[in-house]
């Protein structure tokens, strides 16, 4: 019998002595090392029912009967991604010869035709969009991520060819499963060239953020480090979008005076330091945007020049942040990921901390040193134990996965030497994660390039 029978062999073992099925599961209690904004509970308990965080605390109240779940780990809201393009995560690293001065100059190298625009635009037309989206949504999952903007989109002449984003992690731009049961109905705004939308567009987003009927509006400007990429935070400025609710993504360009700017005007930053740090060779000021106390969100851009994930880049932005005297403490560093982006979406109330009345977005890492943080800070790829989303267990070890749910939809991957087990089938129409693979694989081998791994397994 070969490892991976083996594997499978132990897991079937493991789920019928140990199985305690999610349908009938609807309340069920995490205990261990909790992460909540009060601080790091030790030894606490965390009930769920129906998908949210009932109660919390080292003495919760906790229902008769319920199944407590002890978490070896420690247990993390959720990270939250507003920057990614997900579709695009399926295409291997690309890697500039040097560092380039601005986002226009990399866009219009042939190299990035032939390795990046031009599959991924094959790939689309293929009509691989969902298989991509899913697949770069596991990715996600295994990087920590619960929620994230930058999904698989609609078009005018296929509207709702994007209606495969319902389920897996919640998709803000897209489909959340926070405010309605239709896709494209998101009260957040992504927009990766706003400098290239209409006046009437810029007057609907403006309006929209006004009315409320938008809650948050995501701006790439200022991506790269010369005068043409800083004159775009006045191009932009001259549109009306500095107002709140809006975020700035990038902003590599922007100086001390315009980060005092957007705090004036309620504009938060989101940071992407790893794909700053290999196009351009620098990343944002951010002792600047710091001293402005502007509201900063970190995320991995996408995988061809960044991150793999969340957890990946949060690696990335601590080891800056080590050379850089600590301009950021451990605890801020957390909130960049799970307290601020739940801010800049306008989702505060929802996601983003393990509290009474939040979705049950959580994940859990092994321990790592002294301080529960390290485990964030210093996790190793695919370390991953537990990921959550509305309370559905999604992706982790056999140990903790056979303990919400059966085995009939069960498949497992392999990466970074870690294997790991996915509930996914019933938000793929049933499709197994061998399938979705498979597909991608035969696809871009056709288009004359490969598939991209789930993580960059040799940390740098």
């Amino acid at each position: 019998m070969n490892k991976q029978l083996r594997f499978l062999a132990h897991l079937a073992t493991l789920v019928l002595i140990c199985l305690v099925p999610l349908k009938a599961q609807r309340t069920y209690a995490v205990s261990g090392t909790l992460v909540t904004p009060g601080g790091v509970i030790e030894n606490g308990t965390m009930v769920v029912v129906n998908g949210r965080i009932q109660d919390i605390g080292a003495h919760p109240t906790v229902p008769k009967d319920t199944v407590i779940i002890q978490v070896d780990g420690v247990v993390f809201p959720g990270l939250i991604d507003l920057h990614n393009h997900l579709t695009w995560n399926v295409l291997p690293r690309w890697r500039l010869p040097a560092p380039v001065a601005n986002r226009y100059e990399w866009q219009a190298m042939p190299e990035y035709g032939a390795s990046l625009s031009r599959p991924q635009s094959a790939l689309m037309s293929k009509g691989a969009g969902c298989d991509a989206e899913r697949y770069a949504e596991i990715k996600a999952l295994l990087g920590g991520a619960t929620s994230l903007v930058g999904s698989y989109s609609p078009t005018p002449a296929q509207p709702h060819r994007n209606d495969c984003v319902k389920g897996l992690a919640r998709n803000l731009d897209f489909f959340s499963g926070l405010y309605s049961d239709q896709v494209n109905a998101e009260p957040l705004r992504n927009e990766i060239f706003p400098l290239e939308v209409s006046w009437e567009q810029a007057k609907t987003i403006r309006d929209g953020l006004g009315s409320g009927d938008l809650k948050a509006a995501i701006f790439h400007v200022g991506e790269g480090k010369d005068a043409s990429a800083a004159r775009e935070f006045r191009m932009f400025k001259a549109r009306g979008f500095l107002r709140p609710g809006v975020s700035i993504i990038h902003g590599v360009s922007l100086r001390e005076a315009d980060f005092s700017e957007m705090k004036a005007n309620g504009v938060g930053f989101i940071w992407s330091p790893k794909s700053n740090l290999e196009l351009y060779g620098k990343t944002a000021n951010l002792e600047s945007a710091k001293a402005a106390n502007v509201t900063i969100a970190l995320a991995p851009d996408w995988s061809p020049s960044g991150s793999s994930g969340m957890l990946d880049e949060l690696r990335v932005a601590a080891a800056w942040n080590h050379e850089h005297a600590s301009v950021f403490s451990d605890s801020e560093m957390l909130q960049m990921v799970t307290t601020n982006p739940a801010r800049l979406a306008g989702l505060s109330d929802r996601i983003g901390a393990l509290a009474p009345g939040m979705m049950a977005d959580f994940i859990v890492l092994p321990k790592v040193g002294s301080s529960p943080l390290n485990s964030l800070l210093d996790s190793k790829p695919a370390s991953i134990q537990l990921v959550v989303v509305g309370g559905t267990p999604l992706l982790g070890t056999a140990g903790y996965m056979q303990k919400f749910q059966d085995a009939k939809n069960i498949d497992t991957l392999t990466v970074c030497g870690q294997q790991k087990v996915l509930n996914i089938r019933q938000d793929t129409g049933g499709d197994s994660w061998t399938a979705i693979e498979g597909r991608l694989t035969s696809a871009l081998t056709s288009l004359g390039t490969s598939l991209a791994g789930l993580s960059e397994c040799q940390l740098k």
